[in-house]
């Protein structure tokens, strides 16, 4: 019989038989420095089609097993794994667990896929938060700024230990250092020199807040990835579409705009019937509803909202489409509270008048994040896809960084702290250079680090949580 098709928000702890469609965001090494950089796990990021991501883990006995078949940006079918509870310290996603690989997991790689799973997913903290979590080990956050220095080892012919380290400018217009080790450094310079223009926007993952002397240093980790962007500036709608178009061929493209929504088209309606495990839409049968993804025949109806607003600027109109997810949350209606039923069971229908929680959203300016991947391009897919809908501009996640401003707070070298010899992978859109680490820590290098201390220290008592 085959596996009923779960969501890893659905997960719960114990052997998991459901199946799971995932992709695998990104992947790095987990090495104990306490022993000459042995390997603990190959560990990784998991997101799947309703923007839930999770960390895995492979342990070492079993990474040659599965290591060889991990392609970061792929889709994969998992199924047979363990659900446990996520280590506190130095986390990577806010997900309560985790997921790890046992004897029994398999793992099959997907070539296509009718769901729509992203291509990423970002934690991004202010000035204040990244301060708070300095220190503290609780979590490993994203970043992005302006750059607006490199200072280095290799350019500046320091001797010692190759580093980068970078100031960027966040979007409260606070200056931030970055700092990059060892292999990373020539990796960094490799990457920039490789762009015919000079990238204006650094994207740093899985970054370690460290406060030294009263100053905030965002300390690379196994786990980090960065990636160089050069500033595309998106004010309307025509350039939008316009730049979105010319980057499809090469990538799903995520952008801001700010419209005016000025009809509910209802020429297709508003709702679907859909699945409650997949949200997938629900095909009808004589005595009961079919789920083609799930493979159930007798599956569980819930009212979902399908809703093309259509919206306007002064350089024109487009049709945007808005899913369940996010129209909720803009009306704080569920579809099914909205909806007028009509007739009972298999034999009822949704009253096609507009529910007056849509209607009441005409006329009014919001903030729409979009995702766009071909197939909007088509001739049944003329729509942007709503991944974020803001109700007001300020509300919204913009970069609003000042041109031609001179810096100031320069990075010195010799401001790092001692001891903070932290290693990193890094990626951009041009190449990767990964690297097995072992500085700072991710969780499962923390604690296997925290064990071989109380070993060496057997009169401490062990603590319990």
């Amino acid at each position: 019989m085959a596996s009923s098709y779960t969501l890893l928000a659905n997960l719960r702890a114990g052997r998991c038989s459901n199946t799971a469609e995932v992709r695998l965001l990104r992947s790095w090494e987990a090495r104990n420095i306490n022993k000459g950089g042995e390997l603990i796990s190959v560990d990784m990021l998991f997101i799947d089609e309703n923007s839930t991501m999770v960390q895995g883990s492979i342990p070492a006995l079993r990474q040659l097993q599965f290591k060889n078949r991990l392609a970061e940006g792929s889709i994969y079918i998992l199924t047979g794994f363990d659900v446990v509870r996520s280590n506190p310290m130095f986390r990577l996603s806010d997900s309560t667990f985790s997921i790890h690989f046992n004897e029994g997991t398999e793992l099959e790689k997907l070539s296509t896929t009718v769901r729509t799973i992203p291509t990423e997913l970002f934690r991004f903290r202010t000035y204040d938060q990244l301060r708070e979590l300095a220190n503290t080990g609780k979590q490993l956050p994203d970043i992005m700024g302006e750059l607006c220095q490199i200072r280095s080892t290799i350019t500046d012919r320091i001797p010692g230990a190759q580093r980068v380290m970078l100031s960027l400018r966040l979007e409260s217009g606070t200056v931030v250092c970055v700092s990059l080790f060892d292999s990373l450094a020539p990796a960094f310079h490799s990457k920039l020199d490789s762009y015919v223009r000079e990238p204006k926007i650094v994207l740093v993952t899985g970054v370690n807040p460290k406060i030294v002397a009263g100053k905030l240093y965002l300390n690379g980790t196994s786990a980090t990835r960065a990636r160089l962007i050069i500033l595309i500036r998106t004010h309307c709608l025509n350039n939008a579409i316009h730049i979105c178009v010319s980057l499809l061929s090469r990538q799903v493209v995520e952008f801001l705009c700010t419209a005016k929504l000025t009809e509910i088209q209802v020429a297709e309606g508003w709702c679907y019937i859909g699945c409650s495990v997949c949200s997938k839409k629900l095909i009808r049968e004589e005595t009961s509803f079919t789920c083609a993804p799930c493979n159930e025949t007798n599956a569980v109806a819930q009212l979902r909202y399908r809703v093309i607003l259509s919206v306007s600027d002064e350089t024109g109109i487009a049709a945007f489409l808005g899913f369940d997810t996010e129209i909720t949350k803009l009306t704080n209606v569920l579809a099914a509270e909205a909806a007028q039923i009509v007739g009972v069971g298999l034999n009822a229908q949704v009253d096609t008048d507009l529910p007056r929680v849509l209607s009441e959203l005409v006329g009014k300016t919001y903030t729409f994040q979009l995702k766009l991947k071909d197939f909007n391009f088509t001739a049944h897919h003329q729509t942007f896809t709503i991944s974020r809908i803001f109700p007001a501009r300020d509300l919204a996640p913009l970069l609003t960084f000042a041109e031609n401003v001179e810096v100031h707070e320069q990075a010195h070298l010799q401001n790092v702290a001692p001891g903070t010899d932290d290693r990193a992978a890094i990626t951009s859109d041009v190449a990767e250079v990964s690297t097995a680490g072992d500085g700072t820590l991710t969780g499962r290098e923390a604690e296997a680090n925290e064990h071989d201390a109380a070993e060496d220290n057997a009169s401490k008592k062990a603590r319990v949580e």
